[in-house]
């Protein structure tokens, strides 16, 4: 290949559902900048890889990963598809000699993720993971914070997370292959993961996880009727950091009237809050704090558009490909095989293929 410094990195997209609402406008505004050529899209069909093209003013359009993966114009594979085909889009861009930015989750579980950071390791690709939450301006702040030592000795940090996803048929309607277990997803390991990335990348590798998992909505609202849901969709798990500080998490993806996002830790010395109305892939956080005896005051608002961390990612990948320089705040490979151990841990392997 080409040094991908001397030009803009030219991606390929595997998989337009998600993506075209979410990865295609970031990489559109970032090629008007010359960092990215949106050169390709792919999927299973060629009325829609063709209408995607025509859509996005993408200049080729490919039936099936295979054949995006050899296009010899492609520097960058975005696999942006369920958990479930993963693997296979995966190590078919790195046998190709492509970088690789994969959704997440990496994998349906950590076995079958080590496989492709090994795989990733050997073909000396760039391997990330669009778990993207660290890069809301929040979220970093809260990690400069807790690494400057402002609330002092880290004893306790509380996540909840409620989201009232699929309770709503419009959900259900985008995204209604979230129900069936054998495609990887689930509450844990959706939404989930990004909490258990933010969690291990602000205060350190996750240790005693244990937890507990529950099926609560046996249907989902779909738009031809309830539809069979058979994923998780709640979870409550409990970790130790490095320095002994007790983690706990709670989450659905089924809670009416579900508030969104917090996190709280709880040092020696103060308190920081991190919140957002939604997901934190998409919803922008907004940090508070005080240190003892103090009064709790905004320390980073909740701005920014949906797709900002997604933007920031990719700008960071680009400077990556370009330079060449150690992987920073990206998400790896490794990070994502991290989370899903976690996952893991915590339900089981429950949404294994059946």
């Amino acid at each position: 290949m080409t040094p991908v410094g001397t030009r803009p990195v030219r991606v390929g997209v595997v998989g337009l559902h998600y993506a075209a609402g979410t990865h295609l406008p970031v990489y559109a505004a970032l090629a008007r900048e010359g960092l990215v050529e949106l050169a390709a899209v792919a999927t299973a069909h060629r009325e829609t890889a063709d209408e995607a093209a025509r859509s996005h003013g993408v200049p080729r359009a490919h039936v099936g990963f295979e054949a995006l993966c050899a296009d010899p114009g492609v520097d960058l594979v975005d696999v942006a598809t369920r958990p479930s085909r993963h693997a296979a889009m995966v190590g078919a861009a790195l046998e190709a000699g492509k970088h690789v930015l994969c959704e997440a989750p990496l994998a349906r579980s950590a076995s079958e993720g080590l496989e492709m950071a090994d795989a990733a390791e050997k073909a000396e690709r760039v391997a990330v993971v669009d778990m993207q939450s660290r890069f809301w301006p929040g979220l970093a702040e809260l990690r400069r914070r807790v690494h400057d030592g402002w609330i002092g000795r880290v004893d306790n940090v509380a996540v909840q997370a409620f989201y009232p996803t699929f309770t709503n048929p419009a959900a259900v309607r985008g995204s209604g292959w979230c129900a069936d277990a054998s495609h990887g997803a689930s509450s844990l390991r959706v939404h989930g993961l990004h909490t258990a990335d933010v969690l291990r990348w602000v205060f350190g590798e996750l240790g005693d996880v244990r937890g507990l998992v529950a099926r609560r909505a046996p249907t989902w609202p779909g738009p031809d009727g309830p539809l069979p849901a058979d994923s998780v969709d709640s979870a409550t798990w409990t970790a130790r950091t490095p320095d002994g500080a007790l983690c706990s998490v709670h989450s659905s993806w089924v809670a009416p009237g579900g508030g969104g996002w917090r996190l709280v830790a709880h040092g020696a010395e103060g308190v920081l809050v991190a919140e957002a109305a939604g997901h934190t892939g998409h919803f922008p956080v907004r940090l508070t704090g005080a240190r003892a005896g103090e009064e709790v005051t905004e320390l980073v608002a909740a701005e920014g558009a949906a797709t900002e961390p997604f933007t920031r990612l990719v700008r960071a990948l680009v400077a990556h490909l370009a330079g060449g320089g150690p992987a920073g705040d990206l998400p790896t490979f490794a990070d994502g095989v991290a989370a899903l151990r976690i996952a893991d841990a915590v339900d089981g392997g429950l949404t294994s293929v059946h």
